[in-house]
This record gives C-alpha cells, structure tokens and sequence, in this order.
C-alpha cells in the first residue's frame, strides 16, 4: 500500500481550489507552477476529479476549475478514491480466496483489513476545509488566502 503521486498531486491541486476566494476559476497553469507538478499530470488528474463530480472545468481563454461543492463537503477520501482507488494495506487476493497463494487467508489478514479501514476512516474524516484551517491532528498551519488574477 503506498498513497502514490497520482493522490497527493490530486489532494494539492484541489486544496488550491479551496483556497482561493469568491470559488473564481483557476487554471491549471496556475496549479502547476504554484505546486511544481507537470500541468499534462495535472489535467489527467482534473479530468478525473471532473468526471467523478468533484470539480466543474470550464474551457476557453477565460476558462479554469473550480470545486462543485464547498470545500466543508469534499473529504480526502473522495478525492483519494477517485485517483487511486480504495487503499488496501493487504495484498490478498479476495477475502474468500488466497492470502499466501498457497491455500486459505493468512495470518495476518484480519490485522491488515483493520488498517486498511482505518485508513478509509481517517481520511473519511478530513475535509479540504479541514487541511486550509489547519485542523489536521491540530499540527499544520493554515496556508494563506491565494488571490486570483
């Protein structure tokens, strides 16, 4: 199990949105320069994002992303889920099949679920609000208000 670029880029980009005031589009560009991550990464991420309703894209010269839901409303699991799938700390095959590829679960099966739904809870929990007040485990500071051109 490992939260790949593919979730952390996702979760960056769309706390840039929440960031910024008045929900005012936001170009890729302005992402990629801001996060140093490859603006051809960052719009198959959005595309992503958009598909599963979690961003509205306007296309044109005056175009960009905005979030479709106050940032209050949009868990990082959402936003991890769409990119890279449910995160798994297992990797067992099924939970009927084989653990070990030999016969029957291992022992360690249960212990790996366990986390894997801690996992899912913990970030089930954490709002892209949550990340831009700095209420994640009462350790991070809130990064300042972006203005838009």
């Amino acid at each position: 199990m490992k939260l790949t670029t593919k979730g952390r880029y996702a979760v960056l980009a769309l706390t840039e949105l929440a960031l910024v005031k008045d929900e005012a589009l936001v170009k890729i560009t302005e992402i990629s320069i801001r996060q140093n991550i490859s603006s051809t990464y960052l719009e198959q991420l959005l595309l992503l994002l958009k598909n599963a309703g979690l961003v509205i894209g306007v296309r044109g010269p005056n175009g960009g992303y905005k979030l479709a839901a106050p940032a209050e409303n949009i868990m990082i699991s959402d936003i991890v889920n769409v990119v890279e799938g449910r995160l798994e700390a297992k990797g067992c095959v099924s939970k009927l099949g084989s653990c070990t590829g030999v016969s029957g679960r291992c022992m360690t099966h249960d212990l790996w679920d366990e986390l894997s739904r801690h996992i899912e809870l913990f970030l089930g929990q954490i709002s892209l609000k949550d990340i831009i007040r700095g209420n994640v485990l009462g350790r991070s500071s809130p990064p300042r208000m972006l203005e838009v051109k």
